[in-house]
């Protein structure tokens, strides 16, 4: 557990025991925020590491989601059960998944296969346990302090940041990117929903929020939110092109789409180190990052039809 200015703590949920994949996020005050819970292997973790922080079972006020993606959102049903005040803040469009998970988890178990019980699944969650976020809404954590929801979809059509706006924080889920075991800042583009445009015009969102610090899911705080921005723009910029182009080249052909992408932004320094090496190939991301790109691609030229 690490505890940071403004306050804020983070830790690790230890993803299939794997440290530095996935953090949770602690806001302190009157009513507390988590932001982001893993996945549901992990609810085990993350209940302890909140009683750690002095959160007890009747405390949590705010469980934020990102998104629901198993590995932000798959503890949610396991934590609302466990923190019995605690309200879910969720995008509207990501709330009918917690209502009803099945589809949220067969279409991850069907993303990761064998990799599938080492992320688990989702317990449902009573509707009147979940608050629909809009753009602009505020949680309120204590008199003065507030999170409020920015709509930052592109790596979802439902992703949302949030402004700690009392201390100048922004938690960014995956909107910026990934960056993992020392190595440098990479997208996140997973399938099904993967859209650049939308990505970029978020990014411009978090950049004119000029954050003091700014967090990402994975993980944790990064150096300089500003170059973490305009990097993350470039890259995701870059790698949307190169995949209309190659999909207008050689449609179907995952092989070009990997030269083609790789060639516009080279993971070389997302995986300068060992430790990011094994992070990024754990679960596959980077070729489901060439799935996300390869679908949004495919529906473009649907549209277009």
């Amino acid at each position: 557990m690490d505890r940071h200015p403004g306050g804020i703590i983070q830790f690790d949920t230890l993803l299939a025991g794997i440290t530095g994949m996935t953090g949770v996020h602690v806001v302190p005050g009157d009513q507390p925020a988590v932001i982001d819970c893993g996945t549901q292997t992990s609810a085990v973790t993350v209940v302890d590491a909140l009683a750690a922080a002095g959160i007890a079972p009747d405390d949590l006020a705010w469980i934020v989601l990102t998104h629901v993606h198993l590995d932000h959102c798959g503890a949610a049903g396991d934590l609302a059960r466990a923190f019995p005040r605690a309200t879910v803040v969720v995008h509207p469009r990501g709330a009918p998944h917690l209502v009803d998970p099945a589809r949220l988890v067969a279409g991850t178990h069907a993303l990761f296969g064998r990799l599938s019980p080492a992320i688990g699944g989702l317990a449902a969650i009573p509707a009147e346990r979940i608050r629909e976020a809009a753009d602009g809404d505020l949680v309120a954590i204590s008199p003065g302090r507030a999170l409020r929801v920015v709509w930052t979809p592109g790596h979802a059509r439902h992703h949302m940041s949030l402004l700690d706006e009392a201390e100048g924080i922004v938690f960014a889920g995956d909107a910026v990117g990934v960056q993992l075991g020392g190595g440098e800042m990479y997208p996140s583009i997973p399938p099904p929903e993967y859209d650049v445009d939308a990505a970029l015009a978020s990014l411009d969102v978090l950049e004119g929020l000029r954050p003091a610090r700014l967090y990402v899911s994975h993980f944790g705080p990064v150096a300089d939110p500003a170059e973490a921005i305009d990097l993350g723009r470039r890259a995701q910029a870059a790698m949307g092109d190169a995949a209309r182009r190659a999909h207008r080249e050689a449609p179907g052909d995952p092989g070009a789409l990997q030269v083609a992408v790789d060639a516009a932004w080279p993971p070389a320094e997302a995986l300068r180190t060992p430790d990011a090496l094994l992070r990024w190939t754990a679960f596959n991301w980077l070729d489901n990052n060439l799935l996300g790109l390869q679908g949004m691609a495919e529906r473009e030229e649907r549209q277009r039809a």
